[in-house]
């Protein structure tokens, strides 16, 4: 069957490191949407954080966000589907990893948010400047993070712990522990975080619930990433792409494995497999 839809992971696979949509990239992606195929950001971001470069692309139409917590209709500003955490679920989880003194986020309501003390060490956290940049420009300050989390008029459809280099092993420790929890899926897009979300907030699932929607078989979707929380994504679709810079553990849930994203891996394989 032909490819119908392409799901694209952004940072670390669509976009550059230093975070650019290259214009061989744009132009593929372009070519793709012409013969109709759905172009889809699946990401970890908030829907208010996706990259504008992406977003404001005249064929994105869709996206999955938080994970796969949040699929939009991004043109007409409409939820597909969301999977969001019991309000007291969300307290068990953020009073847990306030427990931990580090550097941590909740997305609510499709808002990355973040106690305004973090922001003074990001540098502490961050390895690169690239990424110091998007945590400033994707998160919205907030005081009393936590009568955000406990407030049932709100929903949270994600928490970001952030732990710096030196503290390899408390992050590994607070995986073990939250992996104790029922219901959460926990994941990794960077080498010094977790990610909790809904345990049915995947970017499989939301792939497979967006696939659903467009009236589309998995064998009709290809999708791309680099980072541990695309794996389901990868096993969900008919062909599964891996980046050149990804961990041996995401190669190895894919199907094929592209050129890195810094050499428009993501346009040599629509080119090869798609675009023919």
């Amino acid at each position: 069957m032909e490819i119908r839809l392409i799901a694209l992971d952004l940072d670390g696979t669509l976009l550059t490191t230093d975070k650019r949509l290259t214009a061989h990239t744009l132009s593929v992606l372009s070519q793709a949407a012409e013969r109709g195929v759905y172009i889809v950001p699946a990401t970890g971001r908030s829907v208010t954080g996706l990259a504008p470069e992406v977003r404001d692309l005249p064929f994105v139409k869709y996206a999955i966000t938080v994970n796969g917590a949040a699929v939009w209709d991004v043109k007409n500003q409409k939820l597909i589907s969301k999977k969001a955490f019991a309000t007291e679920q969300a307290t068990e989880i953020w009073d847990f990893i306030s427990g931990y003194h580090t550097m941590q986020d909740a997305c609510i309501d499709g808002v990355a948010r973040m106690e305004p003390e973090h922001f003074a060490h990001l540098e502490e956290i961050m390895t690169d400047e690239p990424r110091i940049r998007l945590i400033r420009s994707t998160r919205v300050p907030t005081d009393h993070m936590r009568s955000w989390v406990t407030d049932r008029t709100k929903s949270v459809e994600k928490f970001n712990l952030f732990f710096k280099p030196s503290r390899e092993a408390d992050r590994q420790t607070a995986r073990i522990a939250l992996g104790a929890f029922p219901g959460l899926s926990v994941t990794s897009s960077l080498g010094n975080n977790l990610e909790i979300n809904h345990i049915d907030a995947t970017k499989g699932k939301g792939l497979m619930a967006l696939a659903a929607h467009l009236g589309l078989e998995s064998e009709q979707v290809m999708a791309f990433g680099d980072g541990e929380n695309d794996i389901s994504m990868l096993e969900a679709a008919g062909i599964g792409v891996a980046m050149e810079n990804a961990p041996e553990v995401v190669k190895d849930a894919a199907d094929m494995v592209a050129r890195s994203n810094d050499e428009d891996g993501v346009a040599y394989a629509i080119e090869k497999h798609v675009l023919i």
